[in-house]
């Protein structure tokens, strides 16, 4: 046998030039640029968190250092001097300078979002809201006699700023503020509060700065962009569960301070308890999510000085904002690779005449072949290729032959068993003929007495002739349906009515139902669709299931019935007889076997039955239960154009 080179020169030239040279590049080149963007994507992202720390203790700061002030001015001094003295023209005078220089604090700092100044019983006396004075109403109110915009005297807030000493600012937590008497969420704010004393260190009310919380969100968002990643503030509060964990901020609003809008949402729900632990107890940290490998970094702050209640910002950076510059390494990785495969092209060129057109011709032969059997290669090399088309062109030869072979044997096949089907229906031809031939010959015996005697009556003569006439038509038609099954022609498609054929069928095995006592019935439908079909071979299926059933079920019944579908048509024939084994349904359809006695059938009906079937573009199921019957199912497609 001549040894084959191709698989050595090929594997030589692609395997030992382009493949180890390129998964050596592009491996190495990858790996070691996923580890550097990783590290430096952790500092960076390390970076954003503890920037937006150190912005949130300056806004904080600045707002303490907002209220300090104010709470130093001259026209504060000169409200408290006026409260010592109990001189009312004058306290009157310093709550109207008081609301000019509060509403000049709040023209200077927009984050403001409302000042109040309160006295030592709770009532407001003096509110600027969102660049606007609250006018106060309503009769004079203890402890100095004056009306009130309203009362927060219950507040707990201000309790524990009235109890402070001088000079210090409690802060509130980070929430949406309530309107006074109404159920709707301001925007989120933070309260800062200083107590106010007299000379005498008598309590004499509280200031109190609302500042706006969306210059944090802000910050939170700007740290990094929305395709990128994602920045939220969290509150770290152990002391308070029902804070514990809420978002502060976040791009999606609906999970902000679940606390106040009932949804509940933190962040022990939406991250593993091994990342949110560190948020909850260190300063800072770094951590990889498992589920998506995205960076998380975390640093915390406190406006209020203390280690378990404050504020943490994450930036959770995804994996494709650190690996996103390997799409510019893929590129250039696309590059060499258009390098190393010119440098393979130029190594393997010599190889290419000698091996690429003689492949290229044997696989153009080869198509040809596929598409005409009768085509051959045509090729004049001596080597290597030259041999594999020859021998293509030998199996070819002998594929040729046994196609053409396989054909013959199949109609051999079917003409067998048609002719085994003619001589199990010819048995009772006999008493179907007979009776028809025995009127006849009654007839013209009874007419040439008559003739012979000279009674002949020209009517009665006439009757009888007719008479002989139908009973050879008779005779005639039997004879012509089992000749036309019988008869031995070449495949021919046609449009053809299943429901005759069906009805052609059951004539034909029709004495061999009556010998059996088998009743046989057919559910015709009102209208069938036409089949592209060759109607021979058709109906010698049907007869082939027919004879079967009327063998299976002796003194028993057939029904026949026909479903039609938007793209096939199924043809049931069921019988009630004693049915097929379990282990034989696989079989039935196998040349030579039957389940019949030793001389009463060939065992090629369902063989020939289901390669008719087959090469109509349909098939035949079976479904059979030992003691009750088989039912065999023909489908065959209907072809386009044919409709119901």
């Amino acid at each position: 046998m001549q040894r084959l080179g191709i698989r050595r020169k090929t594997l030589i030239t692609l395997l030992g030039v382009a493949v180890p040279a390129l998964l050596t590049f592009s491996i190495l080149l990858i790996a070691t640029t996923a580890h550097i963007l990783e590290q430096n994507a952790t500092r960076q992202v390390n970076n954003l968190a503890a920037r937006s720390a150190v912005g949130l203790a300056e806004l904080v700061e600045r707002s303490r250092t907002s209220l300090t002030t104010m709470a130093a001015t001259p026209e504060l001094r000169e409200y408290l001097s006026a409260l010592e003295q109990r001189d009312r023209p004058r306290l009157q005078r310093s709550l109207q300078e008081l609301e000019r220089s509060f509403l000049g604090w709040q023209k200077l700092d927009s984050t403001i979002q409302a000042i109040r100044l309160i006295d030592p019983n709770g009532n407001v006396l003096l509110k600027i809201k969102e660049g606007k004075p609250i006018p106060a109403s309503g009769p004079p109110r203890r402890p100095y006699g004056l009306p009130s915009v309203h009362s927060v005297a219950g507040r707990p807030f201000f309790r524990d700023a009235l109890a402070l000493p001088a000079g210090t600012i409690l802060i509130s937590n980070l929430e949406r503020g309530k309107v006074e008497e109404e159920e709707v969420f301001c925007p989120a704010m933070v309260r800062f509060a200083t107590p106010l004393r007299l000379s005498d260190d008598t309590p004499a009310g509280v200031l109190i700065v609302n500042v706006w919380g969306e210059q944090a969100g802000r910050l939170i968002n700007r740290l990094i962009d929305k395709d990128e990643g994602n920045a939220f503030l969290i509150e770290r509060n152990p002391g308070d569960q029902q804070r514990n964990g809420i978002y502060l901020f976040h791009r999606d609003e609906s999970c902000q301070f679940g606390d106040q809008t009932g949804s509940h949402r933190t962040v022990f729900s939406d991250y593993p308890a091994k990342i949110t632990t560190a948020w909850m107890i260190s300063d800072r940290g770094i951590a990889s999510d498992p589920r998506s490998d995205d960076i998380l970094a975390h640093h915390y702050y406190s406006p209020y000085g203390t280690p378990d209640r404050g504020w943490v910002v994450v930036v959770n950076a995804r994996k494709s904002f650190f690996l996103g510059p390997l799409a510019t390494i893929g590129r250039l990785s696309l590059l060499w690779v258009g390098v190393v495969v010119l440098i393979a092209t130029v190594v393997s060129f010599f190889f290419a005449r000698s091996l690429t057109r003689p492949i290229q011709a044997v696989v153009e032969g080869v198509r040809r072949m596929g598409e005409h059997p009768a085509e051959r290669i045509n090729t004049s090399t001596s080597d290597e290729v030259g041999f594999l088309a020859g021998e293509i062109n030998r199996m070819a030869d002998a594929i040729q032959h046994n196609a053409e072979e396989r054909l013959r044997v199949e109609e051999q096949i079917r003409n067998t068993e048609k002719l085994a089907s003619v001589g199990e229906m010819a048995a009772g031809l006999a008493h179907e003929l007979n009776t028809p031939l025995g009127n006849i010959k009654a007839l013209a015996i009874l007419t040439r007495k008559g003739i012979e005697q000279g009674a002949c009556d020209r009517a009665l003569l006439t009757a009888d002739m007719d008479d002989i006439a139908d009973q050879a038509a008779k005779c005639s038609g039997i004879i012509s349906g089992l000749l036309s099954f019988a008869r031995r022609s070449e495949p021919r498609l046609g449009s053809h009515d299943p429901a005759v054929l069906v009805r052609e069928a059951l004539a034909l095995v029709r004495l061999r139902a009556e010998k059996q006592q088998v009743r046989l019935h057919f559910a015709e439908p009102a209208v069938s669709p036409p089949l592209t079909v060759d109607g021979d071979q058709l109906r010698q299926v049907f007869v082939n299931l027919l004879l079967n059933g009327i063998d299976a079920a002796p003194g028993g019944s057939i029904e026949v019935g026909m479903q039609a579908s938007d793209d096939s048509i199924a043809l049931i024939f069921r019988d009630n007889g004693c049915g097929i084994p379990t282990e034989q349904l696989d079989r039935i359809f196998d040349p030579f076997f039957t389940t019949k006695d030793v001389g009463q059938g060939t065992g090629l009906g369902l063989s020939v039955s289901y390669g008719i079937a087959k090469n109509l573009g349909g098939r035949i199921e079976v479904d059979s239960t030992r003691g009750q019957g088989s039912s065999f199912t023909v489908i065959l497609p209907l072809m386009k154009g044919e409709s119901l």
